[in-house]
Formats: C-alpha cells, sequence, structure tokens
C-alpha cells in the first residue's frame, strides 16, 4: 500500500463526511424517502475494538419507514441494526477488517435510502500461524481439498491454511471444488481459508493466492501483467539459492508490484531471500511446507500472519502489504516495526530517525530467545543475545540520507530460526 495514496484517500472521504450522511433529496414527481443521519462513531474519527453504530431516522410525511438496516465497514462482515424509537444501533466487531480509512455504510431494505461515512479503524496487530502452500490429489498430493481443509483447522489447528494445487494439474471440476471448500471452511474470527494455486514452470514455481481463473499465462511476464490486472499476491516457491530459479531472481518492476512473498525456512533460502533485496524486490520472508503429503499444517515451518483478526479480508491485505514472517516454531509471535510501521512496510515519507522495536514471545518455558541478527542493506550491523523468551529490544538509528531497508533474524535455544520481513524507507539525512 503506498502511504501517499491512503492519505489522499482519508482527505477526500473525510471532507464528504464532516457533514451529516444523508440521503439525497428525492427527484422530482417521486415520492418522499427517509433520511439516514449516522450520529455515531464520527466521521473522520477513530473506531477500535467492537465499534458502536447508531443511526438517526427521519421519515417525512408520506415516505415509508425502513423495515431492515445493516451496516459494514468497507464490506464483509455485515452487521444488522436494531430500531430503538427513531434510533437504529448495532455493534460491529472492528477487528475483522482491515486498520486504515474504511466507508462506513448502512442500508435499508430501500436501495435509495443509505447513509455513509468514513472513520480510521486502528486495532493492534496479532500473531495468526499459517500453512500458505500445500498439495491435494488434485495435482501431486494426497486425498481431497475437504480432508485438507478439515486436517489444517482440526488436526493441526492452524488459523489460515491456503491450498495451493499445480493449476497445470486442475480441470475446470476441480477448480469449483477447490474455492467451493475454501469457501465453506471460513469461519468470522476463528478460521481463514484462501483459495490458492500454483503456478508450475521450469522458469520456477509461484503460489497465487485468491486468484479469479485457474487459467494462466505461460510466460513470466504475461503471468505478471494477468496478475497485476487480477489483483492477486505472489509467492516465489523453493527458490534455492536464488543464483538459478526464476530467473536468477532478476529483477522486475512489473513483478515486484504482485510478488510480495518468498519461502524461507532455510539458509540456503535465506541466501536467496538476501539476493532478492539486494536486486530491488519488496518481498517478505515466508515459511510454508510444500507439503504433498495428509500431514497439513503438521510439518515444522509455517508462516506468522501480523493482522488485527482473522478474516479473509484482514489475511489477503496482511499478505499483500507484507506483514509477515517465517518460522520454525510453532507459536512464536514476532513483531518488528520502524518508527510505528510494521514489518512489511514501505515507508514513503522520508524520515531523519529510525526507531526500531522487536517483540519476540513464546509461551514455552525451554523456547528460549538466544540471538538476534539486525540487518540493514544486506549487512548484519548489530547482534543482540537476550537469553530469554519473552524479548523486547529498541534501538534507534540514523541512517545516511538515501534508500534503506532493515529486517531481523532470530535463533532460539534449540537451534530454530525465525525471519522477520524488512521495513524500507526513505532518510532525509537532516539533522533535527
Amino acid at each position: 500500500m503506498e502511504i501517499h495514496r491512503v492519505v489522499a484517500s482519508v482527505s477526500v472521504l473525510g471532507l464528504f463526511c464532516l457533514f451529516p450522511a444523508q440521503t439525497a433529496l428525492p427527484e422530482d414527481g417521486q415520492p418522499p424517502v427517509a433520511a439516514l443521519t449516522i450520529t455515531q462513531p464520527k466521521a473522520g474519527g477513530v473506531v477500535s475494538g467492537n465499534v458502536s453504530i447508531v443511526v438517526q431516522v427521519m421519515v417525512p410525511p408520506g415516505a415509508a419507514e425502513p423495515t431492515r438496516m445493516l451496516a459494514s465497514l468497507g464490506g464483509v462482515p455485515w452487521v444488522e441494526l436494531t430500531k430503538d424509537g427513531d434510533k437504529w444501533q448495532a455493534t460491529l466487531n472492528s477487528t475483522l477488517v482491515p486498520n486504515g480509512p474504511q466507508l462506513l455504510k448502512v442500508v435499508t431494505n430501500n436501495r435509495k435510502v443509505q447513509a455513509s461515512c468514513t472513520v480510521n479503524v486502528d486495532n493492534p496487530l496479532h500473531c495468526w500461524f499459517a500453512d500458505l502452500h500445500s498439495h491435494t490429489s488434485y495435482s501431486d498430493g494426497t486425498y481431497l481439498p475437504s480432508d485438507a481443509h478439515a486436517y489444517a483447522r482440526n488436526v493441526a489447528k492452524l488459523d489460515v491454511f491456503s491450498l495451493t494445487d499445480h493449476l497445470e494439474s486442475v480441470d475446470a471440476n476441480e477448480w469449483q471444488d477447490i474455492r467451493e471448500t475454501a469457501w465453506k471452511a471460513n469461519e468470522l474470527g476463528k478460521f481463514v481459508a484462501i483459495v490458492g494455486l500454483e503456478w508450475t514452470k521450469a522458469w520456477g514455481h509461484l503460489c497465487i493466492y485468491d486468484p479469479p481463473t485457474y487459467r494462466w499465462p505461460t510466460d513470466p511476464q504475461a503471468f505478471y501483467q494477468a496478475a497485476v490486472e487480477a489483483n492477486v499476491v505472489l509467492k516465489f516457491n523453493h527458490p534455492g539459492d536464488g543464483t538459478k530459479s526464476h530467473d536468477g531472481l532478476a529483477y522486475s518492476e512489473l513483478g515486484d508490484k504482485v510478488v510480495q512473498l518468498m519461502e524461507v525456512r532455510n539458509p540456503v533460502e535465506e541466501q536467496a531471500f538476501q539476493r532478492a533485496l539486494r536486486l530491488g524486490w519488496h518481498i517478505a520472508p515466508e515459511g510454508s511446507t510444500d507439503t504433498h503429503g495428509p500431514n497439513w499444517g503438521n510439518t515444522n515451518t509455517w508462516t506468522g500472519i501480523l493482522a488485527p483478526g482473522l478474516s479473509v479480508r484482514n489475511i489477503l491485505d496482511a499478505l499483500a502489504n507484507r506483514r509477515c514472517y517465517s518460522t520454525r516454531d510453532r507459536n512464536c509471535r514476532f513483531q518488528f516495526s520502524i518508527n510505528g510501521s510494521p514489518m512489511g512496510t514501505i515507508i514513503t515519507t522520508p524520515i531523519q530517525k529510525a526507531k526500531l522495536t522487536i517483540q519476540l514471545n513464546d509461551p514455552d518455558d525451554n523456547d528460549v530467545i538466544t540471538k538476534v541478527e539486525l540487518f540493514q542493506d544486506g549487512e548484519l550491523v548489530d547482534v543482540f543475545e537476550p537469553n530469554q523468551k519473552d524479548v523486547l529490544l529498541e534501538k534507534t538509528l540514523t541512517p545516511s540520507e538515501g534508500k534503506h531497508y532493515i529486517w531481523a533474524k532470530v535463533t532460539q535455544a534449540d537451534g530454530n530460526l525465525l525471519w522477520g520481513a524488512p521495513i524500507w524507507f526513505i532518510a532525509s539525512g537532516k539533522a533535527e
């Protein structure tokens, strides 16, 4: 997400909503309609957690009173309001939508009667554990999509799961079943299933998240273009050391718009990750298994995803903005920020100082954090040895003028590794 675009969106919609959100006047010769005014929350305000929604209804003579009223923050989930005199009220869980400006929209049974205003959602990010690369018999794995989703949720007890069978092996009926199974498996706030596929060519393999079709171009650049147009998220799979796969990770400005992730599950793939960053890619490390057996999400490597709550919208938003890390530990929570911006962020407003905050927590007594390594622009710049399972590290840097990126690698006492997504920024080089 480009920060200047978000700011522009806030300013335009925010100005619009400084006035009570009401319906337009009826057209000439048309019967009058009820008018809605959102009185809570206030337009342009900051909301978090459970949001109380209050709508005032004015019913002019001759107009029909609404019989139903629903509200949402930019889309699913919708909640139904209940009537209390001339007011309608409901509570909406804002943790199920992405942080940032969201359009609060209220609609009734009459399509001409609606109201809207922009609010800014701000909820803390939590770590959710995922497997985003796996297969069934629809390509070269075992059993069926229904088996995979049931196992991932009930046995592996994942928060997020994506089945990514090879698209070259999938037919129309299997594609329909893949989508329907994922949609049915979703439960707001409890489990997220993302529709996925794997594009498999000698040039390299990539996972596609939320694809609208199972038919994709075979040429890499045409594939990138189709992915941009479809607004999907892509992931480089099993890159080796990065010197051969995906044309040696040669930088593509077009590809950089949609490839947000790379599998990084061992020191060799870490070399590929470092190579990609040096070449200019803006990607986050991801730790999915690529399992072909009936053990979906129950192996030895996972992806931690940072999002306010469990919903498809939140998880896709997190992946699109690289808010994730690769982990060999099933429940170690890892957050990293610079000046309050979380891992994966591309900060476009120049900064003079970079205040780094690293937080780690593992509920298992023996999973002690022995080392945290800090990398800047491909070079190791600092090492911390906290030797504890709950870690809070803070450090302020004054980088030289120009473009930079910083990321952190974590080692536990048992040798398990975690790789965090970088944060990219421009240093102004100006003294305060």
